[in-house]
C-alpha cells in the first residue's frame, strides 16, 4: 500500500506537490511558508540538502509513497544530537485522504525503528499542540510518554504556539 522513501531518493515534483494540494491543511501547524517553498524548485534544492543531511547524521527526511508513486505524506528526524544525548526530535505530516487507514502508524513504527536500530539514537521526541488530539494519540499508542508542557514553544502559522512534549527511548 505504501512504503517509505528518503526524501532525497524522492521526485521533487512530487513532493512539492503534496505540499501544496495540503497546504492550507497543514498551516495552522507549520511556519510561515513563501509560495516559493510549494514548487518543484524549492524541493530539488531540500532534496540535496536532505542528502548531505543524511550523509553528516544531522536529520533523517523521509516520504511516505503511495501505490510507487504519490506523495502521500512526510516523517522527518530532525536536529540529530550525537554524543552524550543521543537523539532526535521527530516531525510527520499526512495527507487527509489517507488517515484513519493506519498509513502514519505503520510508518512512523518503521521510522522508529531505524532510529533505535540503524541510526542508534536513545531518545527521539516529539511536540504537539495540546488541542491535536489526534496526533497525540497516535504518538501516545506508539509508545512515547507525555513529559510536559512547552508554552510558546513554536512560531507556527504566524504566532508562538504551546506544545505538549513526548519522548521515547530506545528499548
Amino acid at each position: 500500500m505504501f512504503e517509505l522513501v528518503a526524501l532525497h531518493e524522492t521526485d521533487p515534483k512530487r513532493v512539492a506537490h503534496f505540499l501544496e494540494i495540503n497546504r492550507e491543511r497543514f498551516q495552522p501547524f507549520a511556519p510561515t511558508r513563501t509560495d516559493h517553498y510549494f514548487t518543484p524548485r524549492h524541493w530539488r534544492e531540500a532534496c540535496k540538502l536532505a542528502k548531505a543531511e543524511w550523509k553528516d547524521d544531522k536529520a533523517y527526511r523521509f516520504c511516505i509513497i503511495h501505490k510507487g508513486e504519490e506523495v502521500i505524506g512526510k516523517i522527518d528526524l530532525d536536529q540529530v544530537t550525537r554524543g552524550p544525548f543521543m537523539s532526535a526530535v521527530l516531525g510527520y505530516m499526512l495527507d487527509r485522504r489517507h488517515e484513519g487507514q493506519s498509513v502514519m502508524r505503520r510508518a512512523l513504527d518503521d521510522v522508529l525503528d531505524l532510529a533505535f536500530g540503524e541510526f542508534d539514537l536513545h531518545r527521539v521526541q516529539a511536540s504537539i499542540m495540546p488541542h491535536n488530539e489526534r496526533s497525540r494519540t497516535l504518538i501516545e499508542r506508539l509508545g512515547f510518554r507525555e513529559i510536559g508542557l512547552a508554552e510558546r514553544h513554536l512560531l507556527l502559522d504566524g504566532a508562538w504556539r504551546d506544545h505538549v512534549l513526548y519522548e521515547k527511548l530506545a528499548p
